[in-house]
């Protein structure tokens, strides 16, 4: 399910199903998502005065009509736990540290739970 986000020029697709945990429900494994590509190339360079209530008037009757596309799913109950398959799912396609070179050796210690790395 998504809902569009509008900033004058710009439009974005909020992705409901990719937010569950913030608001205290069980988070799957979200769909993938198809991004409309020509929204990306619409910019205000030149457009001055133009009139993006029109241009974008059906994305604005998308976000009028919000309140028909409420997500819902069960609460959270208590903390995620490590093998469930949303965190599965979210270790396999999630760079979740960033290190520079010189500490990747370290990283990989840490990431192992080994004591002998040092």
């Amino acid at each position: 399910m998504m809902s569009p986000l509008i900033c004058f020029d710009i439009v974005e697709w909020h992705r409901l199903e990719r937010v569950l945990r913030q608001f205290g429900l069980q988070q799957g494994i979200p769909p993938s998502c198809s991004i409309e590509q020509h929204l990306h190339s619409v910019d205000r360079r030149g457009r001055h005065k133009y009139d993006w209530e029109a241009f974008h008037a059906q994305y604005i009757t998308l976000w009028a009509s919000c309140a028909e596309r409420i997500v819902t799913a069960p609460p959270m109950v208590g903390a995620m736990q490590f093998h469930d398959p949303y965190m599965e799912w979210y270790r396999r396609i999630t760079r979740r540290l960033i290190t520079p070179p010189l500490h990747r050796d370290q990283m990989r210690c840490i990431r192992r739970h080994s004591s002998d790395c040092y």
